[in-house]
This record gives structure tokens, C-alpha cells and sequence, in this order.
């Protein structure tokens, strides 16, 4: 999988590439007739505990490589058996879904692929699906009067490997009887969390211009009652994540939660919006550091604002764009504690645009249109919050057919260049990103109108080889035993100076004998990983990569090199499972 041959999205679990695929898998499967050296695929799908043959699982089986292989289909039948005919040799990776059920491997970890290396006229038929029943979190929200509230988000969190911090598994919203059915989950601990609709209160017309400062007292008794808000809330009735109990589910749990809001105290954060051209009327965003509420209220002609009903916590202040015109950008981090915060003052600076161009480089009758350029935040933050903004995944900019491309509305920040392209450009990876001639791959400043020169190469590296547990053939050395790896996770993690650059990381899925094949590597250094059940993008975490250093294989790259490797199956810490 290649920086320009795969856009990934780094908190899903498919690439973006795969799960276009998948979703075309039905209507392109095969049924023609059986090409030249086709073969067959047939298994079992099986429920765990207890090996249960498993029916109606729908078996999706996709070519990695689009222009040889293709996509099929198969249902199990009353045995938990399917069989696909005329599968044309390639790469596949194969999928078992079922409402109810999630993909397992032999260690009771999650694992929803299989990689399956067909050849030309010979059969696999040992193909072995275990899935296992999921669990279902459901409920009921009420108020302090027990009455059902609608429209309330409620989340399953879930502790983030190797970290304290929480990410969103599984998010629906209660209806008008306060009801809400959480499904899927996979056995583990969870966090429950019910987040309220917004307060229209908080965004009603104020009759009269925001009161100076010096008027905010607190001895204002009507409103005490005005100032009274339902709040994030945390099982089992907490506003604080970190004092929130966890549910232990295990697999097949049906695990009743109820929560109940309660009113509590608020308070507004007021100030003023400096610098804004007639007729110019944005509005203010507070968004809390956990992503768990976002408040807007608009500017008055005089800049000034007011947003209402903010509980106490850390919170990101920002200007949002009004009236379609330039867009404006000012930020700052505020903490409520058990007061109004008063007399905050931003000064936002205008958006612009950049601009940029693509050549490739020893195939200039490459089609351009095929690539698209990302632009993202060279910092981004190591827990974006359950309510992810879009400057997490980045601006994307098409290239036109002369290589030229533009992001509109960028604010002054410091950026990273990313390249995406289609499934074609397997051998295809970024040379260089240049402003004004200075090499800026790591990233760069940006604070008006700026172009850059972006260089792609169709000459990567590329390394293959096999994962073998050393621990089995070390045990039983003197019967000459062969332990390949099948569906283990290769990583060729980057130089120090690369490791923020998520392209840089390059990965690959073993097949049933334990072969892998990464192409489209940029010259460099980079050391080699093999792993089993390790969550998606964990491998970037730094602390993780340091708890591996002893396991990995240096290599270094060349422009198109091409090495072949063996490669030890390296153990991973229960906390990172």
C-alpha cells in the first residue's frame, strides 16, 4: 500500500481504497465463465465459543490488484460452509460479515480480513472464518423528573491501547421515549456517555446589546435559573470522564444503562472580535478539549459576543466564517472554573489561498488528474476528541490534467503536503514538496499566498519477503517445521524526521504463507515490523514504536530497489492489544 496509491483515513479501519471496493463488490461479481488457470475458494465460518458452524454470513472476497483480480461473493449455508468458483489468480483479501457478529482470530482478537494468495489452478479450501457474538448497551434517558428526553447522543467509549485517553466505538441518539440501543460492540470495557441536544436558549436574540462587563455580577436572581443547563454526563452520573465507571461487556451481553440529567450551573464567556470589515458578522465556536460539547453564538456589529451555557472545563475558542466572505481565523484556550469569563479579545486574521504544482518525474505522460493533494496541520493533536474536526483529515485539492492544484480559505499555520492517487500508481511516491527551492516535506509556515513544486516519482522501493514465528521454529528445530504468519501486520515505520508524515509509513497484510509485498517506498532509511493484533495506526503511536525497538529489521531503500527479507514475528504488550 503506497502514499500515492492509497487514501487512508487514519482513525477507520479499512483503507478508503478497500471499502470503495467492498461497497462495488456485489454488483461486480463474477459470473463469467471461467477464465484461463481459474481456481476455487471454500471454508468454513464458525461462531466462537465452541466452533458452531455459522449460517448466512456473507463472504466478500476482493481483489487487491482491480485491473487482474475481481470481487465475489458467497452466503454459508446450514453448515457454515460456502465455496466460490472461478477465481482468477491474484491477491484477495476475504471478508465474513453477519449482523450480530464481528471476525475473530485464534487468539480471541479482533480480525475482520483474511489475505488469501491464489494461484493459478490450484484450490484453497481451507479457509477458516471464527466470529463472535457482539454486544448490545441500551437504555433509557430521563430527567430529574423521570421524564424521557429525545434527541440526546449517547456514546460507548473505549479506552485508546496503550493510552488513558477514550475514543467513540458506537454513538446513537434516543428517541422521543428517551430510548437508545448501542449494537456491535466488542467484548471489552466501555464508557457510557449521554450528550445533550443543544440549549435553544443558548442561541435566542438578545432584545438588548450584550451588557459591558462591569453589569456581569452574579447577583442577578433571574439568572440563576436562566443559567441552568443539562451537561455531558458520564455513567454512572458524573459531569467529570474521569470519574466515570466503565461496563464490562463480554461477548452476547445485553447490558441495560440508564441515565438521568440533571440540571446544573453554567456560565458564559464574553469578549470582543477585533479588526472586522463592514458588514462582516462571524460567529464564535466553543468547542471543550474533550470533544464532548461545541457552543456557537453569533458577533454583534460591534464584535462583540456572548456564548451561554458552558460547564466547567478546558475549552478551544474560535472564529468561524459569517456571511460567505474571507474566511477568518483566531484561536485561544480558555478553562471555565466557577465563573463567567469576561473581557477575551481575538484578533483574526483574513484566510488566502495556496497554490501548487505536480510533475512526475520519468513519466511525463502520466494522467495528473489522477492524483489529489492533501493539505493538513503539521501538528496535530494526539487525542483529537470525540467530536473530530475536519482539520484533522486535512483540505483535499484535485490536480488538473496540467498538474496544477489550489486550496482555498487556509488560515496562517504551519502545514504538511500529502499526495494521494488512484490504484494505478502502485510503484508511485512523493519525491519532494519545494518552496521558493527549500525542501518542506516536513512541513512549512504559511501566513499569506504561497506555491509550491511538488515532485512525484514512479520509481519506488519495494520489499517482500515472509513472516515466520521464530518462537514455534526455535521449539521444534529438529524437525526442520516451516511456521509461516498469515494475516500478521508489516510496517516499514520511517527515519526519526519522517515519523509525523503518516504517508511515510508504509504496511502490507501477510497471506496464508506468511508473503507480503510493500511497494512505492521513498529512498531512505526505515526499519521493519511484523505484528499481530495491533489496532490500526497504533503503530505511529512514538511510545509503542520505543516499546519495539529491540524487535525490528533496518533496511535502507534506494529509487527503485527492490530487497527481499525474512522477518520475526514481534511481541506485543498486553496494553497495546
Amino acid at each position: 500500500m503506497t502514499a500515492a496509491g492509497r487514501l487512508r483515513v487514519n482513525l477507520m479501519t479499512r483503507s478508503l481504497l478497500l471499502v470503495l471496493l467492498l461497497s462495488g463488490a456485489l454488483v461486480r461479481a463474477q459470473n463469467t465463465a471461467p477464465a484461463a488457470g481459474a481456481s476455487s475458494l471454500s471454508g468454513i465460518v464458525v461462531s466462537e465459543p465452541g466452533d458452531q458452524p455459522l449460517k448466512k454470513v456473507l463472504v466478500q472476497v476482493v481483489a487487491e490488484d482491480q485491473k487482474q483480480g475481481g470481487n465475489y461473493t458467497a452466503l454459508t449455508d446450514s453448515d457454515g460452509r460456502f465455496h466460490i468458483e472461478s477465481v482468477v489468480p491474484g491477491r484477495y483479501r476475504a471478508y465474513a460479515e453477519r449482523t450480530g457478529f464481528v471476525g475473530v482470530n485464534e487468539r480471541g482478537m479482533r480480525s475482520e480480513t483474511n489475505v488469501i494468495a491464489v494461484q493459478s489452478s490450484r484450490p484453497v479450501d481451507d479457509i477458516f472464518f471464527r466470529m463472535l457474538p457482539t454486544a448490545v448497551v441500551s437504555g433509557r434517558i430521563t430527567d430529574e423528573d423521570g421524564d424521557p428526553i429525545s434527541g440526546v447522543r449517547v456514546l460507548a467509549l473505549r479506552k485508546i491501547p496503550g493510552k488513558t485517553k477514550r475514543e467513540n466505538m458506537a454513538t446513537e441518539t434516543t428517541n422521543d421515549l428517551g430510548e437508545y440501543r448501542l449494537a456491535g460492540l466488542f467484548p471489552g470495557q466501555y464508557w457510557i456517555a449521554a450528550i445533550p441536544a443543544p440549549d435553544f436558549r443558548d442561541y435566542e436574540k438578545q432584545t438588548d446589546k450584550i451588557p459591558p462587563a462591569e453589569d456581569h455580577a452574579d447577583d442577578h436572581p433571574a439568572r440563576d435559573s436562566n443559567d441552568t443547563r443539562y451537561l455531558t454526563t458520564y455513567y454512572p452520573g458524573t459531569y467529570d470522564a474521569a470519574q466515570a465507571s466503565a461496563v464490562a461487556l463480554k461477548a452476547g451481553d445485553q447490558m441495560p444503562v440508564n441515565l438521568t440529567l440533571l440540571p446544573a450551573r453554567t456560565y458564559r464567556v464574553r469578549g470582543i472580535v477585533t479588526g472586522l470589515a463592514p458588514g462582516q458578522r462571524p460567529s464564535v465556536e466553543l468547542v471543550s478539549r474533550l470533544g464532548d460539547s461545541i457552543h456557537a453564538a453569533e458577533v454583534d456589529p460591534d464584535g462583540r459576543f456572548e456564548v451561554r451555557g458552558i460547564g466547567p472545563g478546558s475549552y478551544l475558542l474560535r472564529v468561524a466564517d459569517g456571511n460567505n466572505q474571507q474566511a477568518l481565523t483566531a484561536r485561544q484556550e480558555i478553562s471555565v472554573v466557577a465563573s463567567d469569563v469576561e473581557g477575551l479579545r481575538l484578533a483574526p486574521q483574513p484566510s488566502f489561498k495556496l497554490s501548487g504544482h505536480l510533475r512526475v518525474d520519468g513519466r511525463p505522460s502520466t494522467d495528473l488528474t489522477q492524483f489529489v493533494a492533501n493539505l493538513r496541520p503539521a501538528e496535530l493533536p494526539d487525542d483529537p476528541g470525540l467530536l473530530m474536526s475536519q482539520e484533522f483529515f486535512g483540505a483535499n485539492a484535485p490536480v488538473d490534467r496540467f498538474g496544477n492544484f489550489e486550496w482555498k480559505d487556509v488560515n496562517p499555520g504551519n502545514y504538511v503536503v500529502r499526495l494521494y492517487g488512484g490504484d494505478t500508481l502502485n510503484d508511485f511516491f512523493l519525491e519532494s514538496i519545494k518552496l521558493a527551492g527549500r525542501d518542506v516535506e516536513t512541513g512549512f509556515a504559511a501566513s499569506g499566498p504561497l506555491t509550491l513544486d511538488a515532485v512525484v516519482s514512479a520509481n519506488g522501493g519495494t520489499i517482500d519477503g515472509a513472516v515466520l514465528d521464530m518462537q514455534k521454529m526455535d521449539m521444534q528445530k529438529n524437525d526442520g517445521g516451516h511456521f509461516p504468519v498469515s494475516n500478521a501486520t508489516v510496517v516499514a515505520v520511517p527515519e526519526e524526521k519522517f515519523r509525523k508524515l503518516p504517508d511515510r509509513f508504509e504496511s502490507a497484510q501477510t497471506d496464508q504463507h506468511g508473503r507480503f509485498a510493500i511497494r512505492g517506498l521513498a529512498p531512505g532509511r526505515y526499519t521493519l515490523f511484523a505484528w499481530q493484533d495491533v489496532e490500526d495506526n497504533v503503530y505511529r503511536d512514538p511510545d509503542f514504536l520505543k516499546s519495539q525497538e529491540a524487535n525490528g529489521e533496518a533496511v535502507k531503500i534506494e529509487e527503485g530497489s527492490h530487497q527481499t527479507v525474512e522477518l520475526k514475528l514481534s511481541p506485543v504488550g498486553e496494553e497495546w492489544r
